[in-house]
């Protein structure tokens, strides 16, 4: 007869809080045996809850498995948006068994908020996208909870975004090449602004993109690259840190699909 996680778990419990084995199969009035392997096999609850996490990830995610599909266009749009948006403002937190994804928004641009959290239901449709408001500042939390955020956002780390390398799996690579526009609308959405430079009373609109890691920067550029827009560069705080885009044509082709963010 196979054990239940919860039989398990009081076993170990019990064994745990310095009952003999005798005792707790008495206590259980499961067979001494069965209580004997449960605890030489697991050792601690810390023992069974590491088996049940690594059962866990040895089961594909069907999740992953729809998002690595070319066949479904919608979801891998959304993901290159959400993978966009999430290299600027996202990271990862564990609580016990699960994970949740934190996006970091202003609240002053309703329209991404609503833009990502709507992304993020097309990726997991049966998981519920909240919407947190922050009582410490004017910036809200789409979360999301998932078990396999971190093979879903391989470039998690609890380590910040600058300071490591930040680089796409091959079947990340594919998506973004395939749907440059989408990852490029998440890292402007996240990390870049419209504004304008006036000089001698004619207004010439920018686009701009900011961010500390030159992995991030260096993707954003290639986006670009790969949408026939032209850019710049800008020392900051003695490091590159700006990327410019001012052509009129390339601004006015931004207008077009992405405009300033609401």
């Amino acid at each position: 007869m196979t054990r239940t996680y919860e039989e398990k778990q009081h076993i170990l419990e019990l064994w745990e809080e310095g009952y003999n084995k005798k005792q707790i199969a008495w206590l259980t009035g499961i067979p001494r045996g069965t209580v004997v392997d449960c605890i030489k096999q697991f050792g601690s609850l810390q023992g069974l809850e590491d088996h049940k996490e690594r059962a866990a990830k040895s089961t594909p995610d069907p999740v992953l498995e729809r998002i690595q599909n070319p066949e479904n266009v919608e979801v891998q749009q959304a993901y290159a948006y959400v993978l966009g948006i999430y290299l600027g403002d996202g990271y990862i937190a564990k609580n016990k068994r699960v994970y949740f994804l934190r996006i970091a928004l202003g609240d002053c641009y309703p329209n991404i908020i609503d833009l990502c959290a709507a992304n993020l239901q097309i990726l997991l449709p049966e998981n519920k996208v909240r919407v947190f408001h922050s009582k410490q500042g004017n910036y809200v939390e789409v979360i999301c909870i998932h078990k396999f955020w971190p093979e879903i956002l391989v470039q998690n780390s609890s380590a910040p975004k600058h300071t490591r390398k930040i680089e796409l799996a091959d079947w990340q690579q594919k998506i973004v090449e395939t749907y440059t526009l989408d990852f490029f609308r998440g890292l402007f959405h996240s990390d870049g602004s419209r504004f304008s430079n006036v000089v001698k009373g004619t207004d010439y609109p920018r686009y701009q993109f900011t961010n500390f890691s030159p992995d991030i920067r260096r993707m954003f550029c290639e986006a670009c690259d790969r949408l026939g827009i032209h850019w710049t560069e800008k020392m900051r705080y003695g490091k590159t840190t700006d990327i410019f885009i001012s052509k009129r044509k390339d601004v006015a082709y931004l207008d077009s699909v992405i405009g300033p963010k609401t």
